[in-house]
């Protein structure tokens, strides 16, 4: 079982460039802990369950076949859908919802970077891996509303 251990950014001012690879997330539990499953086509379907953890996130990850990937998507459940690119180390993710929001996550190994409780770490940490056309960005790494569970509670789904 590993550790999650992520900084988060959101962009305030910056296009991110076109491209990436398409993902859509439905959540059957959103709170602490979390479960979803994940469609993405070129990294496959999973079924992913997170809870906490004293720096960071317990995260286990089992592997889907892809039709119930698919037909969960179709169910009446919160939906992230988002288009993901890399860069570097970074994962940019373009959010469908709420619309024009893009996301910058750097996932940190075990004992590297910044103790994540401290901002001016995360902020220095992630200054190191800047993307030139970012002009302006919000550390959302310890704001709820800014997960991907939550972003997905507020979307609106077309009956």
């Amino acid at each position: 079982m590993a550790v999650e251990r992520e900084i988060r950014f959101l962009v305030t001012d910056g296009e991110p460039p076109a491209g990436g690879r398409r993902i859509v997330q439905v959540y059957l539990l959103r709170g602490r802990t979390t479960v979803r499953i994940r469609l993405d086509g070129e990294r496959g379907s999973r079924l992913t369950v997170k809870w906490p953890a004293p720096e960071g996130r317990h995260e286990f990850e089992w592997p889907l076949p892809e039709a119930l990937a698919r037909a969960a998507v179709r169910l009446p459940l919160p939906l992230v859908d988002k288009t993901r690119r890399c860069e570097g180390r970074l994962e940019v993710d373009r959010l469908t919802w709420p619309p024009g929001s893009a996301l910058i996550e750097l996932e940190l190994a075990a004992g590297e970077g910044p103790d994540l409780r401290d901002p001016a770490g995360r902020q220095a940490c992630m200054a190191v891996h800047r993307p030139p056309w970012v002009r302006a960005w919000r550390d959302v790494t310890d704001d709820p509303a800014y997960t991907n569970a939550q972003l997905a509670r507020r979307r609106r789904r077309k009956s």
